[in-house]
């Protein structure tokens, strides 16, 4: 009875959780490059970093990139997203719950590629 309720338990712990949201997590590493070296990167707004970026950004189904430097014509570009595979295995398994989990977290995306080369210009 005590092996039932606690495969019970972990059922419906792993149910009410998204695939992508724990194998993932909520952030990727990306890498932004520039042609300009110690240009501002924004990310939706929130300023990451300085070019050459490496490092975590959150998932979300897209992602505004903002390149700018004293001199230089600012960039936006907008990063490519995909569905994470793993997000699937929610679907097929009947995760209604965690599908959903992912998809708010945004852990059912992932940023391909999770390189970009931004050229600037000068004004």
């Amino acid at each position: 009875m005590k092996a039932l309720l606690i495969a019970v338990s972990t059922l419906v712990l792993l149910s009410a959780t998204g695939c992508s949201t724990i194998v993932n997590g909520k952030k990727q590493v990306v890498t932004i490059n520039s042609n300009v070296t110690e240009a501002d990167v924004t990310v939706n707004g929130k300023p990451v970093g300085k070019t050459p970026f490496t490092g975590e950004i959150e998932r979300a189904s897209k992602a505004l990139v903002q390149v700018s430097k004293e001199g230089f014509e600012t960039k936006i570009i907008t990063m490519d997203t995909s569905f994470e595979p793993i997000f699937w295995g929610n679907i097929l398994c009947g995760g209604g719950i965690g599908s959903t989990t992912d998809g708010v977290s945004g852990a059912m995306y992932k940023y391909a590629p999770s390189t970009i080369q931004v050229d600037m210009t000068k004004k």
